[in-house]
């Protein structure tokens, strides 16, 4: 938790949707109830807000969420101007850009691919950010490489890299069953993890937990008393942050590929690259099925020496202290933005015009 000295009064997050528990948006969810929890008033601006997140986002009375271009937005901020400004996909409501003196700026890009996470307005981004965030030395190497971040300083471009909140230090690793319990956590299912679920092989028990038409699964938030409940899981992104502070194996595989049981030969490689599984060779429903009975025991003793060692990086609490000391150090920016601010704030209504229909779209599919 963030010290009392170091705490923020408000905080404000832009995010484009809050609609499923995706990783940009576990990610505002989760940055949003540890500032909540420090004390701070959270302000979250985005296009859409719904099930399944809006729950959990009720439950705080200092969590409260506006639509990004709306009026509502910019009274709150002009009635309480935020300490920091953590904007995902670009996004920076108009109040802010107009003033920014009072506010400190952090940029956090979780893709070099994805077009939302892209410096798509580089320039008020080189203006107005203390610190550009990347979720792995991928995600950085890949901006810079791609000329998306002309204009940052070096020193201000970091690595956040997709910390886990820190009660997921404290589950207590069950003692592994016959079957296997294994959990396959994904939205995006490859053909081969499906077809192992359709087949599932005696020594394995295994569990699908996302929103996948092709398995017919639906997504569940993953908790600490989830992951007690499983002896691994196989999975790609966030969720391995998880289970590495859980102590649990984690087979690395996906719609990439993956390398599988991580382990001290691959683990370096696959967190450059944000445990994407991205860097390996895709497998055979046959193959993962073998290799997730026979190199279950050596994974799990691996995972169990990993906790052991220093995974502080992972942890929410270190990773935002660095930012928050970073913010207090900082302040706002006093370099005038001029023409820049009708520019933004144009493009930003092109992306929400065709944010808002794609999620219409995804709604409509979803509901016939």
């Amino acid at each position: 938790m963030i010290s009392t000295a170091l705490r923020l009064p408000h905080v404000f997050i832009s995010q484009a949707h809050l609609v499923s528990y995706g990783g940009s948006e576990m990610v505002t969810l989760e940055l949003a109830e540890y500032f909540a929890a420090a004390g701070s008033r959270v302000t979250i601006g985005t296009w859409t807000v719904g099930p399944p997140m809006m729950p959990h986002l009720r439950k705080h009375e200092n969590i409260s969420y506006f639509d990004l271009e709306g009026e509502e937005l910019s009274e709150r901020l002009a009635a309480d101007p935020p300490q920091l400004a953590w904007i995902h996909h670009q996004l920076v409501p108009k109040y802010l850009l107009q003033y920014p003196a009072k506010t400190t700026f952090v940029f956090n890009h979780m893709s070099a691919v994805h077009p939302l996470e892209l410096s798509w307005s580089a320039g008020i981004e080189a203006t107005l950010a203390s610190l550009h965030l990347y979720n792995s030395p991928e995600t950085l190497e890949g901006h810079r490489s791609r000329a998306l971040a002309g204009g940052f300083r070096n020193e201000n471009m970091q690595v956040f890299p997709n910390p886990a909140p820190d009660d997921f230090g404290d589950v207590k690793v069950r003692i592994p069953g016959r079957p296997l319990r294994l959990g396959i956590v994904s939205n995006h299912p490859p053909d081969e993890l499906a077809e192992l679920c359709d087949g599932q092989p005696p020594e394995l028990e295994l569990e699908i937990i996302g929103n996948s038409p092709r398995t017919g699964s639906n997504a569940v938030r993953i908790t600490p008393q989830k992951l007690e409940r499983l002896d691994g899981v196989i999975t790609i992104g966030k969720t391995v942050q998880y289970a590495i502070l859980a102590g649990l194996p984690v087979y690395c595989y996906d719609k990439f590929g993956g390398p599988g049981w991580l382990s001290s030969e691959n683990f370096t490689s696959c967190e450059r690259r944000n445990f994407s599984g991205r860097g390996f060779a895709q497998k055979t429903s046959t193959q993962i099925a073998l290799e997730l009975f026979n190199g279950f025991a050596s994974a799990a003793a691996y995972a169990a020496d990993l906790r052991r060692s220093d995974v502080s990086r992972f942890t929410l609490s270190r990773a935002l202290e660095k930012v928050v000391l970073a913010v207090h150090r900082g302040g706002g920016s006093s370099r005038p933005l001029g023409e820049q601010i009708e520019a933004h704030a144009l493009q930003q209504k092109v992306v929400g015009h065709y944010a808002r229909n794609w999620l219409r779209l995804q709604r409509e599919a979803t509901e016939s």
